[in-house]
């Protein structure tokens, strides 16, 4: 491994848990977070003399400023879709449905059910949303803007369904991205338990498409000299501002290694551009060299993903 010079430390805001769950308050009208601070560098001694010449240190900061828009961004998009999840989990046609075991009321409930899941699909772009059982089976399914008719009895398998059931009441798990068998794309789930009488009877849960977020951060990028890149916890590119990456289903490819290259900075794995450069495992701000490349570049964790900004020099 190259020798890399030491990091230039920005002064950062109070640090804030993008992913945290929506606490007791998560019916009402969504907020965004205001999470971004002012940053500047500090100025540190250089491990290398003169490295940094001219405006590099103006460079290296504006680096870090983009990662953490980037990393904001992503906690809104993040935080929206959560709040909104819980705030549709209160509705009292689920308690409704649980409460009654006569047949023809459960249907009319679950008829309520469906109109509640097309309301939030149409208002925030849902993919698809379900409300499964804790066996497994889905109560209703909602794709695009249609009622589903054929139910899964298998969705005790799927990705998110133990995390989902595991989150406390009025929590969300967000969950990496998946290829989804009902939308035909890779998304990202939120997943919340539905509690009747204290007990979690069932789990909401609705997916995004991935591209809504890989569309703000092409936005960010678009107004920036720098570049941005997600890197998913298994080392995969799934967002690089300098290119784009298919996110639909193509044939019968359902692997990662179908979709997504693997990470590669000046060499580094994942795990070690975080090394190189990380004041802590969740920020990072420094200088990579090595095999042609000569960068500043910044990173922030969100949750599963790894925003990075960078620049070449």
């Amino acid at each position: 491994m190259p020798d890399f010079p030491s990091t230039c430390y920005g002064i950062q805001p109070e640090p804030s848990d993008l992913m945290a769950g929506i606490g007791q308050d998560g019916e009402g009208t969504m907020q965004n977070w205001a999470i971004m601070g002012k940053l500047a560098c500090a100025g540190l001694a250089l491990a290398m003399s003169g490295v940094f010449a001219g405006g590099a240190k103006a460079d290296a900061a504006a680096v870090d400023a983009l990662a953490e828009r980037a990393a904001a961004a992503i906690g809104r998009l993040h935080s929206n879709a959560q709040r909104a999840l819980v705030t549709v989990a209160q509705d009292e046609a689920f308690a409704d449905y649980f409460h009654t075991h006569n047949a023809s009321e459960r249907h009319r409930h679950k008829s309520r059910i469906d109109e509640v899941s097309l309301a939030t699909q149409d208002k925030f772009h849902v993919e698809e949303m379900c409300l499964i059982d804790p066996q497994g089976a889905e109560i209703s399914r909602i794709v695009g803007d249609e009622i589903a008719h054929d139910l899964a009895t298998d969705e005790a398998d799927a990705p998110f369904f133990a995390p989902g059931f595991a989150a406390d009441h009025r929590q969300v798990y967000t969950s990496p991205i998946y290829l989804s068998p009902d939308a035909d794309k890779w998304v990202v789930a939120y997943v919340t338990p539905v509690l009747v009488d204290g007990d979690k009877r069932s789990i909401l849960h609705y997916e995004h498409a991935f591209t809504a977020y890989g569309d703000i951060l092409q936005r960010l990028a678009a107004n920036d000299e720098g570049e941005i890149m997600i890197v998913a916890d298994t080392g995969h590119v799934i967002f690089d501002s300098r290119r784009e990456i298919p996110t639909e289903r193509v044939g019968e490819l359902e692997d990662r290694d179908d979709y997504f290259d693997g990470f590669d900075f000046a060499g580094l794995d994942l795990a070690g551009f975080r090394q190189a450069i990380g004041q802590d495992a969740t920020r990072g701000q420094g200088r990579i060299t090595g095999q042609d490349v000569d960068r500043n570049a910044a990173f922030r964790v969100v949750g599963p993903w790894t925003l990075i900004g960078w620049q070449d020099l």
